[in-house]
């Protein structure tokens, strides 16, 4: 039997009243997460309105969202260190005419011009936001 007919031999669209339901009522079924998701809706919306969890989600965010704008913002882009920026002035400043290499400016510069620094400063962003949230949690409690 083709793979196709086995999936939908396993859907009951007898006993959904629509097809929307029907596709619902099949992911929730196979989809450990969404399975989880679905059945306790409730209970996962009436723990996350309680306002100290909304405190700490609005701090994580926050802190996540200043973080990576200050570090994207600093002037590593992917045409390299940008004109005008403060990793410019920066490396004006510290280097002159010569960039060690391996350095952390460097390091910097070729995650700008590969593309990778944006993955690296969510990263770090996630980290550091997780670690303030847990601050403020522990003063909380």
């Amino acid at each position: 039997m083709a793979p196709l007919n086995i999936i939908l031999a396993n859907w009951s669209f007898i006993h959904a009243p629509n097809v929307t339901a029907g596709l619902h009522q099949f992911i929730a079924e196979r989809n450990l997460v969404a399975g989880y998701i679905s059945s306790h809706a409730h209970e996962i919306l009436e723990w996350i309105s309680q306002p100290h969890i909304v405190i700490l989600i609005t701090v994580w965010w926050i802190t996540f969202t200043i973080i990576i704008t200050l570090v994207l913002c600093l002037g590593f882009g992917p045409g390299g260190v940008v004109a005008g920026s403060l990793a410019a002035a920066f490396q004006a400043w510290a280097y002159g005419a010569f960039t060690p290499a391996g350095g952390i400016f460097a390091t910097l510069t070729s995650l700008g011009m590969v593309g990778m620094l944006a993955p690296a400063v969510a990263v770090l962003g996630a980290g550091f936001a997780t670690m303030v949230v847990s601050v403020v949690w522990y003063v909380m409690r």
